[in-house]
C-alpha cells in the first residue's frame, strides 16, 4: 500500500488486513500479488473495502491473428498442444518431476483451421500476426501454411483436439453435414437450438464449482440420424475450453474432494443402459476449435443416442454429422508454404472481450492495443528484434523466444493461381514449438530458461537434460538471443530490456 511517501508491505494471513493510513486520508495505491503470482493493482481504493480477486485469463498460448482483406482479425490461440512446466494435479502422472509431474515436454506441433475469408492477399502476400500478449514465454520453432483447394461443396476440417490423435496430419473433407435429431442436458432441457449454427451461442447452463475451470459435473445427449454409424461417418463437436493453471492443479492435488473429470462418450447397449464407447474424445484445444469423433461402428443397436459426460469448463457452439469423402471424388489439392519474411518487433497487449457475451471465450481486438504491461516481467535471455524468418524455417531448436508484448509478423508468398470455378480454398497453419506460463507453481516459470529442445526427456530437466552445445546452437544463442530482460528494480512488474 502507498498513501503519499508512505510505503507499507502486509501478507495476508488472516480475512482482514489492516494498513494503518497514518495522517494520509487515503491510500494511493493497493498492490496485490496473489499466490499464482498475478499481480493486481487497484488505484485510490476506499478507506474500509473489501479486494476480490480478479478471475484473469493470464495463460492460453500464443494467439493468431490474420489479414482479411481490411483488418486483422483474431483466429485462435494457437500451440495448445504444450504446456511446459505445467504440474499435471488433475490429469494424472505425467513426465519429469516428483509427486503429481509434470505435463510432458515434447513441443507442440499442431494444425489449425483457417476459413477462406479469414486471409486474404496483401500486396501479393498472406500476412499473419503470432501475438504473445498473456503471462508465459513462447518458444516458436517452425511455422508452414498450408492452401487447402477443394470444391465449394465440401468442407475442410482439422481434429483440433487435446489430446491430438496420433498420425499426424489428417484431413477431413466433408459432406452432407446435419444436425442431431435432439440435444438435451442432464436436466432434460433441450439445447439444440445452441448447437445447430456455429453463432457464438453456446450450450451453458454450467453451475461452477469453486476452482476456474470445473464445474458439476455435466452432460449432452445427442440423438443422432440412422446414417450415423455407418462406415465414414463422423460427428464435429465445435466449441471452447477454460482451462484451469498451475496453481489450480497444485491447489487440486491438495485436497480430494474435487477432481477433474475429462470428456467420457458413451452409448446404449440392446437394453437401454449407458456404456463406454470405444472411442476417446478429448476437449477442445482452446478457443473455438472442433474435435471430431469417427463414429463408425460405434452404435451397438438401432439407438443412435450418444452421451458426453465431463466436469470441465467446456461450451459447446455447434454439433453435427457429416460424411467424409476420405479420398473418394475429386480430392483436395494441398500446397503447402514457407514464410517469405518474418519481422520479430513489441507491440504490446490487445483489448480483450468475451465473443458471444458472458459463456463466450475471451477474444481480442487487434487495432485497439495498450504498451502498459498487466504482467510482472519474465526474466532472461530472449530473441532480439528484427528478422527472424531464418529461425521458422524448420524444427531445428533454434526457435524465436517471445515474452508478454511480442509479436512476430510472417508473411507467405499468396498463390498466383486462384481455384478453378466452383472451388474454394481454405488454409490451415501448422506450428511447431513450445508455451511456458508464469505462473509461480510452474516449473522454471519466471525465467526463459532452461531452454526446451526437441530431444528433451521432461521438464524440469531430468538428469542428462541439456540444451544441445553443438556450434549450430551455440551461435544461434549468441547471435539470435541477446535481448536481456530482467526485473525492473523500482517499478514492479515493468519490464527492463537491454
Amino acid at each position: 500500500m502507498r498513501a503519499g511517501e508512505l510505503y507499507e508491505t502486509r501478507v495476508v494471513t488472516e480475512p482482514v488486513t489492516h494498513f494503518g493510513l497514518g495522517t494520509h486520508f487515503k491510500a494511493d495505491v493497493l498492490r496485490v500479488q496473489w499466490p499464482n503470482g498475478v499481480p493486481q493493482t487497484i488505484y485510490f481504493p476506499g478507506t474500509d473495502q473489501d479486494v476480490l480477486e480478479l478471475q484473469q485469463l493470464k495463460g492460453s498460448c500464443a494467439f493468431l491473428y490474420t489479414w482479411n482483406g481490411r483488418n486483422f482479425e483474431f483466429i485462435t490461440d494457437m500451440m495448445w498442444q504444450s504446456a511446459l512446466g505445467m504440474p499435471l494435479g488433475i490429469m494424472g502422472k505425467g513426465e519429469g518431476g516428483k509427486g503429481m509431474g509434470y505435463a510432458p515436454a515434447g513441443a507442440s506441433q499442431e494444425y489449425i483451421r483457417i476459413p477462406s475469408e479469414a486471409l486474404q492477399p496483401r500486396d501479393g502476400r498472406y500476412v499473419l500476426q503470432v501475438t504473445e500478449e498473456l503471462w508465459e514465454t513462447a518458444y516458436l520453432d517452425q511455422l508452414r501454411l498450408l492452401a487447402v483447394d477443394h470444391p465449394d461443396s465440401v468442407e475442410v476440417f482439422v481434429d483440433e483436439r487435446f489430446p491430438p490423435a496420433p498420425g499426424g496430419l489428417r484431413l477431413f473433407q466433408i459432406v452432407h453435414r446435419r444436425p442431431p435429431l435432439a440435444a438435451v442436458d442432464e436436466h432434460g432441457d433441450d439445447v439444440l437450438a445452441d448447437l445447430r449454427e456455429h453463432d457464438d451461442r453456446y450450450v451453458s447452463n454450467l453451475t461452477p464449482q469453486r476452482y476456474q475451470g470445473l464445474m458439476e459435473p455435466h452432460e449432452l445427449v445427442l440423438d443422432l440420424d440412422a446414417d450415423a454409424g455407418r462406415p465414414g461417418t463422423f460427428l464435429f463437436l465445435r466449441g471452447w475450453i477454460y482451462p484451469s493453471d498451475a496453481s489450480i492443479n497444485v491447489a487440486l492435488s491438495q485436497q480430494h474432494k474435487l477432481r477433474a473429470d475429462l470428456p467420457t462418450l458413451e452409448v446404449r447397449d440392446a437394453r437401454g443402459r449407458w456404456v463406454p464407447a470405444r472411442t476417446s474424445v478429448g476437449f477442445p484445444s482452446g478457443k473455438d476449435k472442433t474435435v471430431v469423433i469417427d463414429l463408425t461402428g460405434m452404435f451397438p443397436t438401432p439407438d443412435h443416442h450418444l452421451r458426453l459426460r465431463t466436469n470441465l469448463q467446456i461450451y459447446w457452439d455447434e454439433a453435427f454429422v457429416a460424411d467424409d469423402l476420405n479420398g473418394g471424388g475429386r480430392g483436395a489439392r494441398v500446397t503447402t508454404l514457407a514464410p517469405v519474411s518474418g519481422d520479430l518487433h513489441f507491440r504490446g497487449f490487445s483489448r480483450m472481450y468475451r465473443r458471444g457475451g458472458r459463456y463466450g471465450p475471451h477474444w481480442f481486438a487487434y487495432d485497439d492495443v495498450t504498451t502498459e504491461s498487466p504482467w510482472r516481467p519474465i526474466t532472461g535471455a530472449a530473441t532480439r528484434f528484427g528478422d527472424v524468418r531464418p529461425l521458422l524455417d524448420g524444427a531445428d531448436d533454434e526457435y524465436v523466444i517471445m515474452v508478454p508484448g511480442d509479436e512476430v509478423t510472417v508473411e507467405f508468398d499468396a498463390q498466383a493461381d486462384v481455384p478453378p470455378p466452383g472451388w474454394t480454398r481454405t488454409f490451415l497453419l501448422y506450428s511447431d514449438g513450445w508455451i511456458k506460463d508464469s505462473d509461480l507453481n510452474t516449473a522454471d516459470g519466471t525465467t526463459i530458461g532452461p531452454l526446451p529442445y526437441h530431444a528433451i526427456k521432461s521438464y524440469p530437466y531430468a538428469s542428462g537434460d541439456a540444451y544441445p552445445a553443438d556450434s549450430a546452437r551455440q551461435r544461434y544463442l549468441r547471435e539470435y538471443n541477446t535481448r536481456i530482460i530482467k526485473p525492473a528494480p523500482h517499478r514492479p512488474g515493468v519490464r527492463e530490456e537491454r
